[in-house]
């Protein structure tokens, strides 16, 4: 019986964790976990293979053009794993990033509000509310 239920919770827990996303989370919530929150136009990207202590993915070098939150400024490498979870950026578009320092890079949770600078006006005004620049 104690088996039974541990596979299926097992079976539970990885179809929810490598699945697509159930819910965004709140803007306020992912602001408070974020190291960083910042503007940028993605200047390159450059495909990095697999290592003995990294996954393969993608490397984009990005030029912070404003920064909301944290003390990032320049230029920076953000990091896209190749998986279904990976966050993907076109080179020449800016973005709104909510990054994460994750052991050796900077990453952008899939599941969060990060996303085309475009598309994100609602976000960027619930941000701009809750700093106080209405």
């Amino acid at each position: 019986m104690k088996r039974g239920i541990l596979a299926l919770a097992c079976t539970l827990f990885t179809t929810v964790s490598f699945g697509e996303c159930v819910q965004t989370l709140p803007v306020k919530q992912e602001y408070k976990q974020s190291q960083s929150v910042v503007i940028v136009t993605v200047e390159s990207a450059r495909r990095v293979p697999q290592t003995w202590d990294a996954f393969d993915g993608t490397n984009f070098t990005v030029h912070i053009d404003q920064k909301v939150k944290g003390k990032l400024s320049g230029e920076m490498t953000v990091f896209s794993e190749h998986s279904d979870d990976a966050f993907n950026l076109k080179v020449g578009s800016q973005y709104l990033l909510f990054l994460t320092d994750t052991y050796q890079h900077w990453e952008v949770n899939k599941c969060g509000n990060s996303g085309s600078l475009d598309d994100e006006g609602p976000v960027i005004k619930q941000i701009a509310h809750m700093l106080g620049n209405d």
